[in-house]
């Protein structure tokens, strides 16, 4: 083992070490545990959320696919970003503004309480979603955990998910959501500075971008295609195959509760989609590059790669003093953590409170929850550990997977509740149980994370009509259709729908008081709306 590399690894180690002891002070009431008491400030909030977005899919995965697929890979990373975007233009503001009003600690809290829902079916759906997908996309971070240090430390797979895990449960379990927000911000510039440097260390090392394209270009032509060799029709199916992620913004629990959490609602608009905006540019510019430039390598004879997802650890090991790769080791843990750490979170929260406080109605006082979810955040990581050690061990894939469940579980509903006045708890409830249901079985039983036409009869016929698609694309305006059809059917509660007109009525553009028209107009209707709901108390 490089000593140089533990020690790089080792200082992180007792940063993170700090954050979770200095976040367990501000940490006694459930509601700082699952949302920090709603006074985290964007900057923290919006880097939080990036962190928690990314995770080993990033560092790992992506670039893992940048350096099988070549060029063609560039279309995820344009999916992200304009799903980053949709994210804080659709959802953000609204959902900010309505959990203050109805006081939610969590996605189900807001569904619940938005929609009327006295049945507590919503609740107990989005439990079952939260504990299903989530739990696999735990798990898909752990193997990332694992295949980071066994390329850093020269160990197993499996004895880095053991690292991993006892090192991610413990200070979430210390330091709830403050922890996870400060560390994320920690994390953050982390895998910023590591997606800087590897790629251009890696330019100079190979000699320049052109020398980089001729390799690829000799070993695979179809690498510099943009759309992997691919024309017409099938050049489309690939490029929705890849930038397909931008629907799955819409509906991840563990990126959303952010929102929820920030002091300032119309500071999600123009400071958070900048802050937001950059770091997103910057960091999947670097994690493509650091994958083809990657594969440049390989096939130059200068790095020795056993997985296509383990390219940034092998190369920082390549290029890089010992110390230094220890840091970057720690910038790609960085990333797992950063996403695990919200996930095990989020789980937590649905089994301990949406479950066993308010679907079972067990009274625990306020002290007694925040326990009770270390508990169950313990229970889910085991649960994770599990999975990661017997799963396909294939972090786009499993990603993938995770992250199509939750978006079909819940973007179709979120979107159209924050938007939709006459969305109903009847849609919410017929489509969130489609939306479960048809993941599980299409992705566990027929298809797996993508369409196929090897599935039996008339499932192998669809599968051949949107091959190479992601399920959770196609299944996700399903489930929208699905949700709208059963809600005109249906009628909302005139209680909710004239709720929804007063938040979010249209606040006109003149100057009052003190205020120029000028004044007034240069700002968003999404941040005068908020400004007056803040006026009236509302949030």
């Amino acid at each position: 083992m490089n000593s140089g590399i533990l020690f790089g690894f080792l200082v992180y180690l007792a940063l993170l070490a700090y954050i979770g002891w200095w976040a367990n002070r501000y940490t006694k009431t459930e509601d700082q545990y699952f949302v920090g008491g709603r006074r985290v400030h964007v900057l923290a909030a919006t880097l939080s959320d990036k962190a928690s977005d990314f995770s080993g899919w990033l560092m790992l995965g992506y670039p893992g696919a940048a350096f099988s697929s070549g060029l063609g890979a560039f279309w995820a990373g344009i999916g992200c970003l304009f799903g980053t975007l949709a994210d804080y233009v659709l959802i953000g503001p609204r959902l900010r503004i309505y959990a203050g009003k109805f006081r939610a600690i969590t996605v189900p809290d807001y569904l619940e309480a938005r929609l009327k829902d006295d049945t507590k079916l919503i609740r107990v759906l989005s439990a079952l979603i939260i504990i299903i997908f989530m739990t696999a996309y735990v798990a898909a971070q752990f193997t990332a955990g694992g295949k980071t240090f066994a390329e850093g430390f020269g160990i197993s797979d499996n004895t880095g998910i053991l690292i991993t895990v006892i090192i991610l449960t413990a200070y979430v379990i210390t330091g709830g959501f403050f922890a996870v927000v400060w560390t994320d911000v920690v994390q953050a510039m982390f895998m910023l500075l590591t997606l800087i440097i590897v790629p251009f260390l890696a330019l100079s090392k190979i000699g320049g971008f052109d020398k980089a394209t001729q390799i690829i270009g000799a070993a695979d032509p179809a690498k510099l295609h943009p759309f992997g060799g691919a024309t017409g029709i099938a050049a489309i199916v690939f490029a929705i195959g890849y930038a397909s992620w931008i629907v799955g913004y819409l509906g991840q629990p563990h990126i959303v509760t952010r929102y929820m959490s920030v002091e300032d609602p119309r500071k999600l608009r123009r400071p958070g989609i900048f802050i937001s905006g950059t770091w997103t540019i910057l960091v999947l510019w670097g994690a493509f590059f650091a994958g083809f430039l990657g594969f440049a390598m390989y096939q130059a004879g200068i790095l020795s790669v056993s997985d296509p997802e383990k390219v940034i650890p092998a190369m920082a090991v390549e290029l890089m003093p010992g110390w230094l790769a220890g840091f970057v080791i720690a910038g790609i843990i960085s990333a797992v953590m950063s996403t695990a750490d919200s996930q095990l979170l989020v789980a937590s929260s649905a089994i301990a409170r949406d479950f066993y406080h308010k679907v079972l109605g067990k009274e625990v006082g306020k002290k007694q929850m925040v326990n009770i979810s270390r508990l169950v955040v313990a229970a889910v990581a085991l649960l994770g550990l599990w999975f990661a050690l017997s799963g396909p061990k294939v972090i786009y894939q499993m990603v993938a997977t995770a992250w199509g469940g939750l978006a079909v579980g819940f973007g179709p509903i979120l979107t159209l509740s924050l938007w939709w006045k006459r969305a109903t708890k009847e849609g919410a409830i017929v489509g969130m149980a489609y939306g479960l249901i048809s993941e599980v079985i299409f992705e566990a039983k027929i298809y797996g994370w993508a369409f196929n036409p090897d599935a039996p009869g008339f499932f192998g016929t669809i599968g051949g009509w949107f091959n190479g698609i992601p399920v959770f694309f196609i299944n996700f305006f399903v489930t929208l259709i699905v949700i709208i059809i059963v809600s005109l059917l249906t009628k909302p509660p005139e209680d909710v729908v004239k709720l929804h007109e007063e938040i979010f009525k249209k606040v006109p553009v003149e100057g009052t008081g003190k205020k120029s028209i000028t004044e007034t107009r240069a700002k968003s209707q999404v941040e005068n709306v908020a400004e007056f709901v803040l006026a009236k108390g509302i949030a």
